[in-house]
């Protein structure tokens, strides 16, 4: 259950950082003027352009690398275990590389989930900043009262 929450928040952070952080501002804009013609769109700069403006496209391919990195330290951890019995076993059979077939996929499912959260997280984020637009234009700040003293009118 750790895993998957701590899976859920990386994929959504590494989303949100790759699409809207600052940081990779600078190589969002070099990858926008390398792919400014339909021409340059179907080049690798225009497929890495789509992937980091899109929220789903961006999710999936960061679930699917944090599923990945899940996976590639559960299997170091899985080795280690298979190597360990081996060496005080008879049997050098394990039931644990089983699911090392099923492997890639859990990385495409965790892609899918990570295309989910990114879409409903960033849907979450535009209802919070609509309803904080709403709320400023409804619920204006009532106009500041002139403050002067009694002695600056003398």
């Amino acid at each position: 259950m750790v895993d998957f929450l701590i899976f859920c928040m990386a994929t959504v952070g590494l989303t949100a950082i790759l699409v809207d952080g600052k940081i990779f501002a600078p190589f969002r804009e070099w990858l926008e003027k390398r792919a400014r013609s339909p021409k340059d769109r179907r080049t690798w700069c225009g497929f890495l352009l789509d992937i980091l403006t899109c929220y789903q496209c961006c999710g999936f391919w960061s679930g699917l690398f944090c599923g990945v990195f899940l996976t590639v330290s559960r299997f170091i951890n899985i080795f280690e275990v298979i190597y360990l019995k081996t060496l005080y076993t008879t049997s050098g059979q394990s039931d644990e590389t089983l699911h090392l077939l099923f492997a890639p996929l859990f990385w495409l499912m965790c892609g899918l989930v990570g295309s989910f959260l990114a879409t409903v997280y960033l849907v979450f984020v535009e209802l919070i900043y609509a309803k904080t637009m709403l709320y400023r234009r409804t619920n204006p700040e009532p106009p500041q009262e002139d403050v002067t003293s009694e002695h600056d009118h003398e």
